[in-house]
């Protein structure tokens, strides 16, 4: 009867730490993760702004649109592939309040848009390759503190607090008209400008040879604003020099929620002449 408890004692053990065993393996191959749905993307390439689902993984940060279309948004950020993180407070005018307002009561929309709120803004700078990438996420004032906790937990780097007021997360911050005399020849600048043009996502309408134009796509985006706007470049050359001057136009409708990307533009073909792409 002993020699009959003792197996079945036995059995009952090698069973319960077989289960254990089975658990440990399933927990370790089910990765935890934290997920926030209060978080809007959008980029000076895409600049409507889409519902997305920001997951933060034990090894990467996963971004999906949501609904059913999902806007084409999916993206995978390792860990090892993260190189800075920072975080915003900004003021913004209640442009897209004031303009569904508006639509009902002019007076009413118009005073809407001259006052101010907060939002929040996460940068994740990082690396595909050698390409480096900067994804701008807008989060809800409910879950900002939460997201910046966990990210800070499980990639094991800081989030750093960034000034408003000279942010690199918003290309646009103290944007001007410009008027520079660039060390490079008319038709260098013209390539550069270019491109230029293209990554701020302002498409070119117009090319001659001493003038170019692009426009803005129309959009909603809080920190590139409404898009629409017309991007004028004249290019006067002067020997192996070349003068630059980059004019925003805004237009008078929405005229408020549109910004001056002149300087972005201006200083993005700057980055394109002093350092060219290699050639394939």
């Amino acid at each position: 009867m002993n020699r009959v408890l003792s197996l079945a004692a036995a059995f009952v053990a090698k069973t319960a730490l077989c289960v254990a065993l089975i658990i440990a393996v399933v927990r370790v191959g089910q990765a935890e993760e934290t997920t926030f749905s209060k978080i809007k993307y959008s980029s000076v390439k895409h600049p409507k702004e889409a519902d997305v689902i920001l997951s933060i993984t034990d090894s990467e940060i996963l971004i999906k649109g949501k609904g059913k279309k999902r806007s084409g948004i999916d993206m995978e950020i390792p860990y090892s592939s993260i190189e800075s993180m920072s975080y915003e407070l900004a003021s913004r005018h209640r442009v897209a309040e004031g303009a569904a307002v508006m639509a009902l009561s002019l007076g009413a929309g118009a005073v809407l848009m001259a006052t101010k709120t907060k939002s929040h803004w996460l940068g994740i700078q990082y690396h595909e390759g050698d390409a480096k990438q900067l994804t701008v996420l807008q989060l809800d004032k409910s879950e900002y503190k939460a997201v910046i906790a966990a990210l800070e937990a499980k990639t094991g780097k800081h989030v750093a607090i960034l000034d408003s007021k000279n942010s690199p997360l918003n290309p646009v911050v103290g944007g001007k008209d410009m008027d520079q005399m660039v060390p490079f020849g008319r038709e260098k600048v013209a390539a550069a400008l270019k491109s230029a043009m293209e990554s701020e996502g302002c498409k070119v309408t117009e090319e001659k040879e001493d003038r170019i134009e692009c426009k803005r796509a129309r959009g909603g985006s809080e920190r590139t604003g409404f898009g629409g706007e017309k991007v004028t470049v004249t290019l006067e050359a002067n020997a192996d020099q070349t003068r630059v001057r980059v004019q925003t136009g805004k237009g008078v409708v929405g005229r408020l929620g549109k910004k001056n990307w002149s300087t972005a533009i201006y200083e993005e073909m700057m980055k394109n002449l002093q350092n060219p792409a290699p050639s394939v």
